[in-house]
């Protein structure tokens, strides 16, 4: 079984949903109207032993629960709102523990602006059972009648474009950017205000740019597709840019967009690494990497989770 081919089963139900889901299933977070605005919602996890190391500080698990899902809002170029969690705690974690973790997630989201409203708590029957954390976070447009940007809307031309520094994110043991890197909240708000109906499409990188780029194109029927220079992927600590492309965890937007695009955002860079081009009839391969005279298909780098 594979993530993407059990997901493609859940939107193929989406033209089922009544009109008032206005974001079906599908994009970094759903949207459905209520008294003539809409709302916000997504809900994301951590589960110990996947995303993070056995035995982590409990606060810092805390803190990655809220802020990924803090990052899905920034992908939407949305405000946060408020969070709800779901723990599963291990039999052996102690109060203690859990109190660091309660601690974790509920002063992230005050930082944030989406207090810890509510949510529940059990522990595994099974003795190896690992911790679990389900974080729901609620949303709203930027400001009264702001459009929500979705992963929806690229077009042939566009620029494809990313935030910040790419890869290793996961090193160290398990620590490192991915429990400490910061949701790119004002920058998303900043790049809506400036680019306005230029701003095509956008999401947040967690599974790597080659699976995330090839969610900004490859819907039913589309004919799109991106090409990424492999000289132009910017990436930390003098990575290979397929590291750059492939290590996920990043937490940089990623966007198509028209016009002219800032080089830098609040002092965080903004770099150009590929463009939207025209794949007639939706064949081939929906993300190619040109690394000098090479053409690589680069849809499959990055993350996927996958049971046999």
């Amino acid at each position: 079984m594979r993530e993407s081919d059990l997901l493609r089963r859940v939107y193929a139900a989406n033209g089922l949903l009544p009109s008032c889901v206005k974001i079906p299933p599908g994009d970094d977070m759903a949207a459905i109207s209520v008294d003539g605005g809409s709302i916000l919602v997504a809900v994301d996890q951590v589960i110990e032993g996947r995303h993070v190391i056995v035995d982590e500080d409990p606060a810092m698990v805390g803190r990655k629960a809220i802020v990924r899902n803090v990052s899905d809002v920034a992908a939407m170029a949305a405000r946060p709102l408020a969070t709800l969690a779901s723990v599963v705690l291990p039999r052996r974690y102690g109060e203690g523990r859990a109190l660091q973790l309660f601690d974790g997630l509920r002063s992230t989201a005050d930082l944030y602006g989406c207090p810890l409203i509510g949510g529940d708590t059990a522990i595994h029957a099974d003795a190896n059972g690992p911790l679990v954390v389900s974080v729901t976070i609620l949303a709203t447009p930027a400001w009264s009648g702001a459009r929500v940007v979705t992963r929806r809307g690229s077009q042939v031309g566009d620029g494809l474009f990313v935030t910040g520094r790419l890869g290793g994110s996961l090193e160290s043991g398990g620590g490192g950017r991915h429990l400490t890197f910061e949701p790119r909240l004002e920058e998303a708000i900043a790049l809506l205000e400036l680019l306005g109906d230029g701003l095509h499409a956008m999401l947040d990188l967690s599974d790597g740019v080659g699976r995330d780029a090839a969610r900004l194109v490859d819907h039913p029927d589309s004919e799109l597709g991106i090409e990424i220079d492999a000289a132009a992927v910017p990436t930390n600590a003098g990575l290979p840019w397929q590291r750059g492309l492939g290590d996920g965890e990043d937490y940089e937007l990623l966007f198509t967009a028209s016009g002219p695009v800032p080089e830098a955002l609040f002092g965080l860079s903004v770099t150009r690494i590929g463009s939207v081009v025209a794949r007639p009839g939706g064949r081939g391969p929906a993300v190619l990497v040109r690394d000098g005279d090479r053409h690589l298909d680069a849809s499959d780098f990055g993350w996927e989770h996958a049971a046999t």
